[in-house]
């Protein structure tokens, strides 16, 4: 589980607007699904998304404030369905996720990342 970080951005707003409509824009874009998780930050919020009634459907969202976008966070792994609220509970604990975050402009496509439990976040060079 886990392994090579890939972002991608998904949506971007030119005007500002608040927090509540950013994330609206993003839900309609994924069909409707449940939020399952949210971590805010001053600089971002992360959102775990889920399809109702399929709990290994789960994605990460990262919306930029600073930039007004919002990136979708996947890995190189074998969760090919999704994740599950277990998996993203691990990427918060286990492999202090958070630490990029907080700091989103270490999300750009450009910026390798490896992450997996038990580990700091370790840029790929």
């Amino acid at each position: 589980m886990f392994g090579e970080m890939r972002t991608e951005p998904l949506l971007w707003f030119r005007a500002s607007l608040s927090l509540d409509a950013a994330v609206g824009a993003l839900l309609k874009l994924a069909e409707s699904p449940e939020i399952a998780g949210w971590v805010q930050f001053p600089s971002a919020l992360l959102v775990f998304l889920v399809v109702p009634k399929d709990p290994a459907s789960g994605a990460f969202y990262v919306f930029n404030r600073r930039t007004r976008t919002w990136i979708w966070v996947d890995f190189k792994d074998q969760a090919y369905g999704g994740y599950t609220l277990a998996d993203f509970r691990c990427l918060l604990r286990d492999c202090r996720f958070l630490r990029l975050v907080e700091r989103p402009s270490l999300l750009r496509r450009s910026h390798r990342w490896l992450i997996q439990p038990g580990m700091a976040p370790e840029r790929l060079v």
